[in-house]
């Protein structure tokens, strides 16, 4: 890809997530340009629909169908439509690229050109003071969490931890050229310090997830312990100092706000609570099929005075889907799993496996769909495969 090309194709990203969260008559420009992405990711899946699909696509689409059969669509049809498609987008934009990428080399492209465009697109609002329209965190006061083109700090870490993750791989797995060795090694440096100014614990934990699992080796050796305490060394060394010098930082790791310590987790168990109540004061349908996410919301305004979800996907599956939800929603990670330890001797396992585990840290802190984490997991699935099938 010619430097130009990647320019524009930058600037043009950069555009559209920085002004998602802008609203365009009743809807914001997130929707308004995901829509038609999503009726153009059908239309060519649908070309293609006799090929044979990878069983945890089947379940993905299963887990956004779902979200149509629960006794919300009686109340607000609208919420659970928007909550299908949202759904939706991963298993189609994993076939979309199946379909339309054949060779490793591409999807290397994409996928390195993504990470580097996420930890890029921070560089003018943390060093020339860019003003994001991203929503900030509402128990946040003098410091703001880092944003920048996302929608709030809470996708800009997640996005960010798995950006940096992404380039971890290519310089521990690839062959780059010393230029870009160097260019690649200053955005891992820079975009650990976006990460870090996020101020959001989710991407912290997804960072750690992941980096564990990437490294973690199959037979330890003596070189390996020796490399790996050293690691763990300095992460914990700059972990509790920034603890002593950052007030911010122990506030956010602690959940301190105006001086005082709050429910563990931000409330996570007692929006966890409120699901399951919810889910079990419901008739048999009900039970069986959920109470839709309008249900989840008003049962949550109700203990909180905030209209949210249970920050735990498996509590909004349940509350929101009922068993069947929870089921499909198991039956997704568990058939996920399989497809990569089945390809477990290609180059991109334990990026794919550091994914999937990063994946479940983040389904089981804050739970939904997140738009960049759903296009890094559908790159590093389908280059999973293709270096499956080039061993073969």
């Amino acid at each position: 890809m010619s430097k130009l090309k990647y320019l524009i194709i930058c600037l043009l990203l950069f555009l559209i997530f920085f002004f998602e969260p802008e609203p365009v008559g009743p809807i914001t420009f997130s929707q308004l340009w995901k829509i038609p992405l999503f009726l153009y990711l059908i239309y060519q899946v649908l070309i293609f629909r006799k090929i044979k699909k990878w069983s945890f696509v089947k379940f993905s689409y299963l887990r956004a169908g779902k979200s149509l059969i629960n006794g919300g669509m009686l109340i607000a049809p609208m919420a659970e439509i928007i909550s299908f498609i949202k759904y939706m987008m991963f298993p189609l934009i994993v076939e979309f690229i199946s379909i339309k990428v054949k060779e490793i080399s591409k999807i290397n492209v994409f996928l390195l050109g993504f990470a580097q465009f996420v930890i890029l697109s921070g560089i003018p609002f943390v060093f020339f003071g860019l003003e994001s329209r991203g929503k900030v965190i509402f128990e946040l006061q003098e410091v703001h969490g880092y944003t920048g083109v996302f929608q709030g700090p809470h996708a800009a870490s997640m996005t960010t931890a798995v950006a940096v993750l992404v380039i971890i791989s290519f310089l521990k797995n690839r062959n780059l050229p010393p230029k870009s060795k160097i260019f690649n090694s200053s955005l891992l440096f820079l975009g650990i310090y976006f990460l870090f100014l996020t101020f959001v614990r989710t991407g912290y934990a997804m960072f750690a997830v992941g980096l564990i699992v990437m490294f973690l080796p199959r037979k330890l050796e003596a070189k390996q312990i020796v490399a790996g305490t050293i690691i763990l060394s300095l992460l914990a060394f700059g972990f509790f100092y920034l603890l002593e010098t950052n007030e911010f930082f122990y506030n956010r790791i602690f959940d301190i706000r105006q001086g005082k310590q709050t429910s563990a987790g931000s409330g996570r168990l007692i929006f966890w609570g409120a699901a399951v109540d919810l889910w079990s004061e419901g008739n048999f349908f009900e039970l069986l099929f959920g109470q839709g996410l309008i249900g989840l919301q008003d049962k949550l305004f109700e203990v909180t005075g905030h209209r949210i979800v249970a920050h735990n996907e498996f509590f909004n599956q349940l509350a929101q889907n009922g068993l069947l939800g929870i089921i499909i929603f198991i039956g997704f990670l568990v058939t996920l799993f399989k497809f990569i330890w089945r390809r477990r001797s290609s180059i991109s396992y334990r990026l794919a496996l550091a994914t999937f585990f990063l994946y479940i840290s983040l389904m089981m802190t804050q739970g939904g769909t997140w738009f960049p984490v759903d296009i890094f997991m559908a790159l590093i699935f389908v280059r999973l495969n293709l270096e499956h099938l080039d061993r073969i």
